[in-house]
């Protein structure tokens, strides 16, 4: 009990210490740097971003948006996971598959969500699509890498026993592959729901009405450095949520499959 209640204690004292080293840096004009009136707008205290942020959660003003935004992540992620996962495995099993896909995997997964913008307003227009292809364009590449190291992974021994036995592509890769890889799936998705998040911004940018992103253009265009600032305290609790409550579980059970 005593190791579970450490850990917590070691977090809570962190939050604290990133709230008065805020709080300093408000009340002092951002350490002396600018002028106390201005790091008010620059800087403003935790207070008023709590104020706000109960404000926004009351009107259902904030919860609205982040339902909008939760459900285009899930949209991207799941289109990511549809594509990816094939993807990977086709590659794992097939060597000219490989070398067909691999250029073109290496081209497109070091390009950030954000440069996909441009295009995505070009080919879709402004709206969901533009904002759902973008987060899935975000979160695609830690997928099909992970999902890729897992099929190289498999036994090879037991790959070779299957085909003795007689066994068909589709059987090897449904009793052999899928279990074999399901750990690294697991990290694959917890990545790429990440990488989803982080694009997520970016997505919402293209002239959508409605999300966590618009929120933040909001609060940009309009000098309120709070709702900035809330929007980011938003990403960053969706993140801790999912990881304790979704990642950390399914962690858990892969390990576990994995022993």
């Amino acid at each position: 009990m005593k190791n579970k209640i450490i850990p917590w204690l070691e977090g809570i004292a962190g939050i604290v210490l990133l709230l008065i080293i805020w709080y300093i840096a408000s009340v002092t004009g951002i350490f002396g740097r600018v002028s106390i009136r201005a790091s008010q707008l620059l800087l403003p205290l935790p207070s008023k971003v709590f104020h706000t942020i109960y404000e926004m959660v009351v009107s259902g003003y904030l919860l609205r948006n982040l339902g909008v935004s939760l459900l285009r992540v899930l949209k991207g992620f799941i289109l990511a996971v549809v594509i990816g996962i094939p993807i990977a495995i086709f590659m794992g099993l097939s060597q000219h598959f490989h070398d067909f896909i691999n250029p073109l995997f290496r081209f497109i997964s070091p390009i950030p969500g954000v440069a996909w913008v441009p295009l995505a307003i070009l080919w879709f227009g402004l709206g969901d699509k533009a904002a759902i292809f973008i987060i899935t364009m975000g979160s695609l590449s830690p997928i099909i890498t992970n999902t890729l190291q897992g099929v190289q992974d498999v036994d090879p021994i037991l790959m070779q026993a299957l085909e003795t036995m007689g066994a068909t592509r589709w059987q090897m890769i449904t009793k052999c592959v899928l279990p074999s890889i399901i750990p690294y799936i697991a990290t694959g998705f917890r990545l790429g729901l990440g990488f989803a998040w982080r694009v997520l911004i970016a997505a919402e940018l293209v002239g959508v009405p409605n999300g966590i992103g618009y929120v933040l253009s909001v609060g940009r265009s309009t000098g309120q450095t709070d709702i900035t600032i809330v929007t980011i305290i938003c990403l960053g609790v969706m993140m801790i949520i999912m990881d304790e409550f979704l990642f950390n579980p399914l962690e858990k059970l892969t390990k576990n499959w994995r022993a």
